[in-house]
């Protein structure tokens, strides 16, 4: 369940020496600039505007920015242009950055670990196979003789990527005793292609 929505949080105030419209009194009221926010499992995410409120200290009448006489709104605008959202604001757009940012390098280094792996195929290796219908399944590498690897191919597919690891547990037993003979430059290319999409080597 996603948890979203958003809060506000006060930027800065400042009293003024108008008149409040309700009990008349000078110097008494006090303008707010307000902050809103998106949050996102109650993380701050970004700023989505500021609007301002203001109170009178004498009869506690609070209007909002809509409802303030043109003088309270001056005050307001000009409070506005100094009051800044707070870095923390952007906390979950910085918490993305940072997780995109790692998923790239993990991902750029998970492909430079299979170009090596792939060039030296070795005995119980195991490919996972994205098929050219979308589906998901293992090749288990038998042997391999100079240039020639033999293989031996999952008997199930599956339409999920996460379904491979069902596939694994299954073993010996899920693969077929027929063997396929592919080279090595075969295999390169199914990897450059993306239908070797991971190698497991134990």
């Amino acid at each position: 369940m996603l948890i979203y929505g958003s809060k506000a949080k006060e930027l800065d105030n400042q009293s003024i020496f108008d008149k409040c419209p309700n009990c008349g009194n000078q110097n008494c009221v006090d303008i707010h600039v307000v902050q809103k926010y998106a949050h996102v499992f109650w993380i701050p995410f970004f700023p989505i505007g500021k609007t301002g409120i203001s109170n009178c200290n004498h009869c506690k009448q609070v209007l909002k920015l809509k409802e303030m006489p043109e003088s309270f709104r001056n005050a307001y605008n000009n409070l506005k242009k100094q009051a800044k959202a707070p870095v923390w604001m952007f906390a979950g757009l910085g918490l993305v950055a940072v997780l995109v940012t790692i998923g790239i390098i993990s991902d750029q280094q998970n492909d430079a670990k299979n170009r090596k792996l792939i060039q030296s195929p070795q005995s119980g290796d195991v490919f996972e196979i994205k098929t050219e219908d979308k589906q998901y399944s293992l090749f288990k590498v038998g042997n391999v003789n100079q240039d020639t690897v033999y293989i031996r191919a999952h008997q199930y597919e599956t339409n999920k990527f996460s379904g491979l690891a069902e596939l694994k547990k299954k073993g010996e037993s899920g693969y077929s005793e027929v063997i396929i003979p592919f080279t090595k430059d075969e295999l390169k290319q199914m990897l450059e292609k993306g239908e070797i999409i991971d190698i497991d080597r134990n």
